[in-house]
């Protein structure tokens, strides 16, 4: 195996091709990745402190108020897959992490569903997003209308809806939330060990805040271009709640996210905009070294009180 070169299982087969690496097991070039298409729902809603708080995996603490930013995304155009496109299914809130050497705050992201398998297999061991799939079809726009409605199923059982209404074209600049706020997520393989005894192989936070090293990463700023907002009178968000025979791996997922109660819709906003396809790779993601007394329960199970 090559050094400096991404691989993933299988690996006998060679380096790996993702939105970060060509299929020639080098980086990408800017204008090889051509131009995507960005379609987000983006909706914040304050639901319950104690039950967002016992999502948090160790090292973490919720950070202000209990607000969940929900975000349906439809990506379009992509390099990496040929041309294709797949919806995403992303929730996240306010959160601060303490590691061993930084403190940081930014938005946990517990869980994403994606409608397309290649991506998840690269964004999971790759960057740790907690990455499921779900069939989840294209957006149904109608902006003559201005509505918009989403959904995300899996074996049939659809268990989340989005509809709006009322929608209205505004105008504005793109928000932080697009160009890209700090966001952390919670990276975990398990060990091979018979009865599942080993704890973990990996446990740590990665995110995609700048390093306190500024040449750890650069790119050159991308332009953003046709971009469009639109704001919305009525919002409908449904999680349906799963039996386990109806999402038997991901029930226990669906029904804690239906259990965060909507108690009040702050704000809705959809965006439309391009930009140059290298957006997507984000390569710009670290681990931060966690607090050995954060991440025992995890790594080390039997060790737990």
């Amino acid at each position: 195996m090559k050094t400096g070169v991404r691989y993933r299982m299988p690996v006998v087969f060679g380096p790996s091709v993702s939105p970060r690496q060509h299929p020639d097991g080098r980086p990408w070039k800017i204008e090889e990745t051509g131009t995507m298409t960005l379609e987000t729902a983006s909706v914040r809603y304050r639901t319950d402190a104690e039950k967002l708080k016992a999502l948090l995996p160790p090292g973490f603490e919720l950070r202000g108020e209990p607000v969940i930013t929900l975000n349906y995304s439809w990506f379009k155009d992509l390099y990496w897959l040929a041309g294709r496109g797949y919806g995403v299914v992303m929730p996240t809130f306010p959160v601060t992490y303490y590691g061993k050497d930084e403190t940081l705050e930014g938005n946990f992201n517990p869980c994403i569903w994606e409608g397309n398998p290649d991506a998840i297999m690269t964004g999971r061991e790759e960057m740790g997003f907690a990455k499921l799939f779900a069939d989840i079809p294209a957006t149904v726009w109608q902006e003559n209308e201005g509505t918009l409605s989403g959904e995300a199923s899996w074996y049939g059982h659809t268990f989340f809806e989005l509809n709006l209404s009322g929608m209205k074209e505004v105008g504005g600049k793109p928000n932080q939330s697009i160009i890209g706020n700090p966001n952390i997520w919670f990276k975990y393989i398990p060990k091979t060990a018979v009865n599942g005894t080993g704890g973990g192989d990996v446990a740590y936070a990665t995110t995609n805040a700048p390093a306190a090293d500024p040449a750890a990463f650069s790119r050159p700023a991308l332009e953003i271009s046709n971009y469009r907002r639109w704001t919305a009178e009525h919002v409908d968000i449904k999680w349906h709640r799963a039996t386990f025979e109806q999402l038997p791996l991901t029930a226990h997922i669906v029904n804690k996210l239906a259990d965060l109660e909507i108690l009040e819709v702050i704000d809705v906003e959809v965006s439309s905009f391009s930009m140059p396809g290298i957006g997507i790779s984000a390569d710009e993601l670290r681990a931060i070294e966690p607090k050995d007394e954060n991440s025992v329960s995890i790594l080390h199970p039997s060790t737990a009180e």
